[in-house]
């Protein structure tokens, strides 16, 4: 899919939130078998309001990928080298967006200094991450009750 990667403004965090939402609904089932309970934890903070603080907030590398008018996958870095949020669209998954974005956080992060990136991943994501180079960094845990975490990290390369 042809997209392009941008920095997110303020004015995109109500489609970030849809893209967010829906990446969390239609694509994480691995990981939420469709408990009601399970999702709604889940995207329980995910609102504009939260999205509008990620991306303003001094600090973090919020971005976007857009093809023509439509915001069709979201990723933000955190100051501290994690890796917060990466998701798409369901009609945008496994058309490279994710790894268009991984890697504009990638170089984001080896600009400001950057030499390790650390996520926790959802199952579903998993093994995208283990094929963009990322490792075990640690157990798995659980998030909102359900939800398996898997530690990972990943030397960068100047």
């Amino acid at each position: 899919m042809d997209c392009s990667i941008r920095r997110a403004v303020i004015g995109d965090a109500g489609d970030v939130c849809d893209v967010v939402r829906r990446s969390i609904i239609e694509l994480c089932t691995l990981d939420h078998h469709d408990d009601e309970a399970a999702v709604a934890a889940w995207v329980a903070n995910k609102t504009p309001a939260n999205f509008e603080g990620c991306i303003s907030t001094s600090g973090n590398v919020a971005l976007v990928a857009q093809a023509g008018a439509d915001i069709i996958g979201f990723a933000l870095l955190l100051p501290d080298a994690i890796v917060a949020l990466l998701y798409v669209l369901p009609e945008a998954r496994f058309s490279g967006v994710s790894e268009a974005l991984l890697a504009a956080l990638e170089k984001a992060a080896l600009a400001d200094g950057m030499s390790e990136l650390r996520l926790a991943s959802t199952e579903t994501a998993r093994g995208f991450y283990l094929r963009h180079g990322y490792i075990p960094a640690g157990e798995a845990s659980v998030e909102f009750g359900w939800i398996p975490s898997y530690p990972m990290s990943k030397r960068l390369a100047p």
